[in-house]
């Protein structure tokens, strides 16, 4: 069953567009590299867009970000957000129009959604983004909720002081199946960051199976990383089914913001997309969420 989950503490920076830029230390490589290492900048849309079984649809719209030798700051992303674009979804019968807002719970914190659709189970929704030159569309479709039994918070063995969350999930055998995990903390954010190494592939499961829900790790963040969660956090988790293309999109991009803890072996290759015309994504999705305050 859905549960509305003030959606994705994390800030989703948005995906596509937190990994154009070089941030702290990043930027200070870049600053060394010539401008006739990088290649032309040619700007592209990116979209990052989902559609939950009885939730709103949400997008958040921004263009790439160029790389040069010049340092930019988080703050600069704001140049970068499209407030003025056209962007609807169809579910084959009605198409709604969008409307854009200033929501400080996303990062970046302007969507656009609509309270005239809600998504439906095994429904295909159509997205469609256009602004000046550019038109991106999309493709996605509201796969079933995971069989979740039960989730379960545990002082992690060895580190009394920490905690960890784990989702015992029933993966049906004669299924194909992919799925994602998501964390969130506090209560000031109504996104979920993707967890730390959170993307399964059903191959990997064999009958039911216990799955650690790690924190979320947000690019453009220094400070040191824990996967675990401290006594007196707020946590919502959720596991949500996803179709394959999502799936590849989101191993990708975990697997990037493991590797972006490394600044020698950073990668900046582009992430899968189901986007034409854009770079990101549009996922459907059937979700389970619970909300958690640890305490001993």
């Amino acid at each position: 069953m859905y549960r509305f989950p003030s959606l994705l503490s994390h800030r989703l920076r948005f995906l596509c567009h937190f990994l154009s830029v070089l941030l702290a230390g990043v930027a200070s490589w870049m600053m060394g590299c010539t401008d006739d290492v990088l290649p032309p900048y040619h700007p592209e849309l990116v979209v990052e867009g989902w559609i939950e079984e009885g939730g709103f649809p949400i997008v958040i719209v921004t263009q790439t970000i160029p790389l040069n030798g010049e340092y930019q700051d988080k703050a600069s992303l704001a140049d970068h957000i499209i407030q003025w674009a056209t962007v609807s979804v169809s579910d084959g019968q009605d198409t709604v129009v969008l409307t854009g807002k200033v929501d400080k719970g996303y990062f970046p914190p302007f969507i656009y959604t609509t309270s005239k659709m809600r998504g439906e189970r095994g429904k295909t929704y159509h997205l469609k983004v256009e602004y000046a030159d550019f038109c991106a569309t999309a493709v996605t479709r509201i796969p079933p909720p995971p069989a979740v039994e039960q989730f379960v918070v545990e002082p992690v063995p060895d580190l009394d002081t920490l905690y960890r969350v784990r989702a015992l999930l029933n993966d049906p055998p004669a299924e194909k199946n992919y799925y994602q995990l998501f964390c969130r903390t506090g209560g000031h954010s109504r996104q979920f960051l993707a967890a730390y190494l959170g993307s399964i592939d059903d191959a990997i499961l064999d009958g039911p199976t216990w799955l650690n829900i790690s924190r979320g790790h947000q690019l453009g963040i220094i400070q040191q990383y824990t996967p675990y969660f401290f006594h007196g956090d707020t946590v919502s988790v959720k596991v949500a089914q996803i179709s394959e293309e999502a799936y590849h999109f989101w191993d990708s991009y975990t697997k990037i913001v493991a590797e972006g803890n490394n600044l020698m072996w950073s990668s900046f290759k582009s992430l899968p997309s189901n986007i034409t015309g854009g770079k990101g994504y549009w996922s459907g999705m059937g979700s389970v969420t619970d909300y958690f305050v640890i305490s001993r």
